[in-house]
């Protein structure tokens, strides 16, 4: 437990995962609204792909696959190799979560009409921010021990 009330890259992740749910939720409000009252437009521009530039839906499909080698029913061979892929994939999906969620920011903001210039420099400092934060984060554990 976090008694010092320090912010940790536990406290971070939580975070991360708070505001891509909102911004989930949010589509999907937004959406259902739109189809609710016929409003095309609506619809049109604010869904979860244009959120993520289809980098949910990407995602939800990748993993769909990797889920599908790990069931076991495809052979042993490829429950190793599906192992391994979802290995990879999860350190991949580590190291680009800060650029994942300033993308979708940035999408937001682009949907809200946002100037080009304003949208992209928040994306670029939010970014930097989640992997400066990420980064001294690992060098505290590695150098004193602290919590992740």
């Amino acid at each position: 437990m976090n008694k010092r009330g320090k912010l940790v890259l536990r406290d971070v992740i939580f975070m991360l995962i708070i505001f891509s749910g909102i911004i989930a939720l949010a589509s999907l409000l937004v959406t259902q609204m739109g189809t609710t009252y016929d409003n095309v437009g609506m619809v049109d521009s604010f869904n979860q792909d244009t959120i993520g530039k289809t980098q949910l839906t990407e995602t939800g499909n990748k993993w769909e696959g990797i889920a599908e080698d790990l069931s076991g029913k495809n052979g042993i061979a490829t429950l190793l190799i599906g192992g391994l892929k979802a290995i990879g994939m999860v350190l991949l999906e580590v190291i680009t979560a800060p650029a994942t969620f300033a993308n979708m920011l940035v999408s937001t903001l682009d949907i809200v009409g946002v100037s080009a210039s304003f949208k992209n420099m928040v994306g670029f400092i939010l970014a930097t921010l989640l992997y400066v934060v990420i980064i001294f984060g690992i060098v505290k554990v590695f150098l004193k021990g602290g919590d992740i």
